[in-house]
C-alpha cells in the first residue's frame, strides 16, 4: 500500500479519512490546519478548488461494503447515493465485479439512481447470461472473416446481435461477436478459430447492457469523484433479494 496522510476526529473517537498528500509537518493554529511541503507553508480548506494539494489534483475515494445478512447468497440489483452529485461506481462481490460510469446514474426523487452493470468484456461462463444454444449442422465460410452456423431447430429469442459466441471443443473456445441471425442461422465475424458441424455451441449477453446484477454474500463499493468543487454524499444504497441457483 503507498505512503498515506491518516486523520483522526475526536468527535467520532476513530480514524475516519486516508489523504493521498503527504506533508513534512502539520500543525493547527488559531482554528486553522497547517502543513509543510518542501519547505513551503499550506494553509488548508482555504480555496474553493477541492482535492487539490501542493498544486496536484487528486480523487475523492470512499468504499462502503453492503452487507446485510452476511451468509445468505443475494443478488444487487441497483445502486442508489443520497447526495449532491454522482460518482463512478465500480462494485465487488465474492462471485462478480461491475463498473457503473457516473453518466450511468439518473437522478430520480432526489437520489441517483442506476442498475448494476457487469464490467465490459466479461467473459465468466458461469454467469446467468452465459447460455447454451445446441449443436451446430452446418458451418459455412471460414475464418478470418464472416461465417454462418445453422442450426436444425429454431433457436428463437434467446440469442441477439451483439452476443459473444464460444464452442465446447475439449475446452471452452471463443469464435466471435455475432452480426446477424435468423431463426435458425447466426451469422458471427470470426478472426481465428473455424468452429465444425456437430460442435456444442454457447453464447454470452454483452457484459453492460444485459446485465443481470451482482451476486454475492456482500458488495464492496469503491466511489470515485474527481470533481474540484463541494461534493456531499449521505448514504449509498441497493435493492437486494435472495439469490436463487
Amino acid at each position: 500500500m503507498a505512503e498515506v496522510t491518516i486523520s483522526y476526529a475526536p468527535r467520532n473517537n476513530g480514524w475516519t479519512s486516508f489523504h493521498s498528500y503527504i506533508p513534512e509537518w502539520m500543525i493547527g493554529m488559531n482554528s486553522f490546519f497547517y502543513t509543510f511541503y518542501q519547505g513551503n507553508m499550506w494553509k488548508h480548506y482555504n480555496n474553493a478548488t477541492r482535492n487539490n494539494y501542493y498544486g496536484s489534483q487528486y480523487t475523492s475515494k470512499i468504499t462502503p461494503i453492503i452487507n446485510d445478512d452476511p451468509t445468505t447468497n443475494k443478488m444487487f440489483k441497483t445502486l442508489a447515493l443520497d447526495g449532491n452529485d454522482a460518482w463512478d461506481a465500480t462494485i465487488t462481490t465474492n462471485q462478480s465485479t461491475g463498473f457503473m460510469d457516473s453518466t450511468y446514474f439518473e437522478l430520480k426523487e432526489g437520489d441517483y439512481y442506476t442498475y448494476i452493470r457487469r464490467v465490459a468484456g466479461n467473459t465468466d461462463l458461469d454467469l446467468m447470461s452465459a447460455q447454451g444454444i445446441g449443436e451446430v449442422t452446418t458451418v459455412t465460410g471460414t475464418s478470418p472473416g464472416s461465417i454462418d452456423f445453422t442450426f436444425a431447430f429454431d433457436i428463437g429469442s434467446i440469442v441477439s446481435v451483439g452476443d459473444v459466441l464460444y464452442r465446447d471443443n475439449a475446452g471452452i473456445q471463443l469464435i466471435g461477436t455475432i452480426t446477424a441471425l435468423t431463426s435458425t442461422v447466426v451469422t458471427v465475424a470470426v478472426t481465428s478459430i473455424t468452429p465444425v458441424a456437430g460442435n456444442f455451441i454457447l453464447y454470452i449477453k454483452n457484459a453492460e447492457a444485459e446485465s443481470y446484477g451482482a451476486r454475492g454474500y456482500y458488495m464492496e463499493v469503491l466511489l470515485e469523484n474527481a470533481s474540484t468543487s463541494e461534493v456531499e454524499l449521505f448514504t449509498v444504497s441497493s435493492e437486494v433479494f435472495k439469490s436463487f441457483p
